[in-house]
Order: structure tokens, then sequence, then C-alpha cells
């Protein structure tokens, strides 16, 4: 498992829940990326070249790993959770 590449990334509060939006870089299947977050209740990973669809993954504590199909360059990821 290696980290994904972090393009732009803007964090805030909102209430008592932490929220992150980031354009990511994903190089393989089970790349991973640690939010700093205690807990993730959600997150949601689209592809550049087709933004209706989702990349899937699993979550342990504050770290996604993903479950993409190759490499996936320039995603949108949206992510919320709390402990930041």
């Amino acid at each position: 498992m290696a980290a994904v590449t972090v393009d732009e990334v803007k964090d805030t509060v909102f209430g008592d829940l932490a929220v992150i939006v980031a354009q990511i870089d994903i190089a393989a299947d089970g790349d991973t990326y640690d939010t700093g977050m205690d807990k993730i209740w959600f997150f949601k990973a689209t592809p550049a070249d087709s933004p209706t669809s989702e990349i899937g993954g699993t979550v342990s504590g504050g770290t996604i790993t993903f479950k993409a199909v190759g490499a996936q360059a320039n995603c949108k990821l949206l992510v919320i959770g709390e402990g930041r």
C-alpha cells in the first residue's frame, strides 16, 4: 500500500464534524489516505473522467484504503468525520 498523492485539500469544521474536500491521485488499488481524523462517518471519491462513477474503499479509523481499477488521476474526494 502506498499513500495517494494529494493535489489540493481544503479542510474545515462544520459543527462538531470535520470535513475534507480534496483532489487526489490514486496510483493503484490499495492506496491509502490518512485523513488525520479519529473516525470517518462518510466518504465519496469520484474519478475525474467519470464524475457520476464512484471509487470504493474501506475505512479503518481515519484512514481510507481505496479499491481502484488502475491509476486514477485528479479524483475528487469528500470526507466527513470527527476528531481532527
